[in-house]
């Protein structure tokens, strides 16, 4: 098993004020401060603790239990994570005893003042938790009980209780309306952000001496892309950290490039909580990554093999976890490298032409998928597989085609978002030539990340590609850059409305040197089951995923999936993982480390949010 570690779970010393998040922590539930103070060592309070636990749970199955069923609900489930975090079992499988944490703050709080390696997000996590095994979560009321809060269609029938709940309803969307409008969200088609780009635009062409003919080529794109800041601030401003860390990018040979295209996307004054943050964010490296790629990447950079791929590589390019599917990577080359992405430890120092297969591997790797004839789909990804000569893509699409049990060919790209030049006439008629329904398919799936990154050039493209049949399916990277209330479910309408289909919403992997992306799982329910839900079905059709290294994707929102199992003294959640195959074979399951709700809640903060907005997030496990 393994436990990923993320620099931003550093352990921090309590403080005055944590002096009384323990105080408010201990107070919050008497019982357990009872029970602990009076336990004369750690096997009486795990016995004393596990004896309180079952008898809040047949209090809360009791028929005159006053709570509200659903906050019976979010009782047992409390009252189950409680115990998976006391369990000797879970202490052995990650190394820590969040109860020998509890104890000891119940036995000495009085008479130590400073409590080293215990954080506030300890705290302040244990705090709803100790709140909500006794009905007290305070999400439907303050006392649970919830007389005056049940809604008043609940006691009626009919066409009365229908127009009630129909008022409600409206209510909830208005909600959603207003919060979009309050936060100013927009994507790249509001004429007032078209306007801003054109002139973006015309300062690069003025910048690089192109004309409006050369705009549109994506060879000229590719060849003039954006690497140095001399030439980026010609067009917009750089913040200090901004500069330098492209600076520090360059001097170490980590690829950085921005496409004119993408560049042109970006606002020109610079606003840390505006609309562009994501777009910056995405392209322009942070310290973290660059510390951790100038340590280990350049040097060790299998080490930054977080899926550990190398271990499901039957052959070099090929990737294989599941039956029916395969991934060949004919190109580890982009024209824009993102910064969150999986296969960074694959591209760096990689250039246009190096990124290239051998002939020979790529032959090599076409004789594996002829004698695998029960794999009926292959994803055509890199590296970038579109940042390839058209006579390549044909011949790659040509190979597949005439292997008869490949049915469905994927091609996963991210030009349609930095360079749609690239889906030219020539290319549309590569993909025209081998889609053929229902015999062969291609589709298309990309990363969308933000609204913003949605434009006229995106949408005309998808019309071209729809036009000849072929679909487009969005995987968006849930992240710090698009978590915010609403973002997402604003940019799944944004994508509906120009024809992209959401497919799945991936839980940022835990690489280290993506920490400064990182969203807590909570988060990403949350965002699933209180915001997503007022969607339409059809626009809320990705499906939330974790991806398990070597092993694949874990739907989130089937919790017999996975399991917190420890709080650490940080307030990181430890959560296991069970595998898809689980009910076919005996597979080992997964520990992660995930990031403290409180630290996400300080860092929305810092961005503009209301953390009362998300309070109901400490119940999501």
């Amino acid at each position: 098993m393994n436990t990923q570690t993320a620099p931003y779970t550093e352990k921090k010393t309590t403080s005055m004020a944590s002096r009384e998040k323990i105080n408010m922590l201990l107070d919050s539930n008497p019982n357990i401060l009872r029970l602990l103070v009076s336990s004369n060592n750690l096997q009486e309070a795990r016995s004393n603790m596990f004896a309180y636990l079952n008898q809040c749970e047949q209090e809360v199955l009791q028929a005159h239990c006053m709570l509200h069923p659903l906050e019976k609900k979010n009782t047992r489930d409390c009252i189950n994570v409680f115990k998976n975090i006391i369990s000797e079992s879970n202490e052995q499988k990650t190394d820590h005893s969040c109860l020998n944490t509890l104890w000891r703050l119940a036995i000495e709080h009085w008479r130590q003042q400073d409590w080293p390696g215990i954080s506030d997000a300890f705290l302040v996590e244990m705090r709803y938790l100790f709140k909500g095994i006794i009905g007290l979560s305070e999400i439907y009321s303050r006392s649970g009980i919830c007389k005056r809060e049940v809604p008043a269609f609940v006691h009626m029938k009919g066409k009365e209780a229908a127009i009630v709940r129909s008022n409600l309803l409206n209510e909830k969307a208005y909600q959603y309306t207003a919060f979009i409008n309050k936060n100013d969200y927009r994507n790249g088609l509001h004429p007032q952000v078209i306007s801003s780009r054109e002139e973006n635009k015309k300062a690069i062409l003025a910048c690089t001496g192109g004309i409006e003919k050369d705009w549109n080529d994506f060879r000229w794109q590719v060849k003039n892309a954006f690497k140095d800041t001399e030439n980026i601030k010609k067009i917009i401003e750089l913040t200090d950290t901004e500069e330098s860390c492209i600076k520090d990018a360059l001097e170490n040979n980590i690829p950085f490039t921005i496409t004119p295209y993408y560049l042109s996307l970006m606002d020109k004054k610079q606003d840390a909580f505006k609309h562009d943050r994501a777009l910056r964010l995405h392209v322009i490296p942070n310290r973290i990554f660059l510390e951790k790629m100038t340590k280990q990447g350049i040097y060790h950079k299998e080490e930054l093999d977080f899926m550990h791929e190398l271990d499901t590589s039957p052959e070099d390019f090929i990737t294989r976890r599941y039956s029916m599917i395969a991934i060949i990577k004919p190109y580890s080359w982009c024209p824009q490298l993102c910064i969150y992405c999986q296969r960074n430890w694959e591209l760096l120092n990689s250039n246009a032409i190096k990124g290239i297969i051998p002939r020979t591997n790529l032959k090599k790797a076409f004789e594996w998928f002829k004698s695998n004839p029960d794999v009926r789909e292959v994803l055509i990804t890199g590296g970038d597989p579109l940042a390839l000569s058209n006579e390549k893509i044909d011949h790659l699409l040509q190979e597949f085609v005439a292997m008869d049990h490949i049915r469905r060919i994927r091609i996963g790209t991210r030009t349609l978002v930095t360079m749609p030049m690239r889906f030219n006439e020539e290319l549309l008629e590569v993909f025209k030539k081998y889609h053929n329904t229902p015999y062969k398919s291609i589709t298309l799936v990309t990363h969308i990340q933000h609204a913003y990154e949605i434009t006229p050039e995106m949408a005309d493209v998808v019309r071209k590609l729809k036009s000849i049949g072929i679909d487009i399916y969005n995987q968006q990277v849930f992240s710090m850059q698009n978590c915010r209330k609403f973002e997402t479910c604003f940019l799944r309408e944004s994508l509906k409305e120009i024809g992209i289909i959401p497919y799945y919403l991936f839980n940022l992997k835990g690489k280290d040197e993506t920490a400064d992306f990182k969203v807590p799982i909570a988060r990403l329910l949350q965002e699933q089951k209180e915001e997503a839900r007022l969607l339409p079905g059809l626009i809320r059709t990705d499906k939330p995923v974790f991806n398990v290294p070597t092993l694949g994707k874990n739907e989130l929102n089937s919790w017999q999936d996975h399991d917190v199992i420890m709080i650490l003294d940080d307030g990181s959640r430890i959560y296991e993982f069970y595998p898809w195959e689980k009910y076919m074979a005996p597979v080992n399951t997964y520990l992660y480390r995930d990031m403290p709700i409180y630290d996400f809640l300080q860092k929305l903060q810092e961005y503009g949010e209301n953390p009362q907005d998300y309070r109901t997030i400490w119940y999501y496990f």
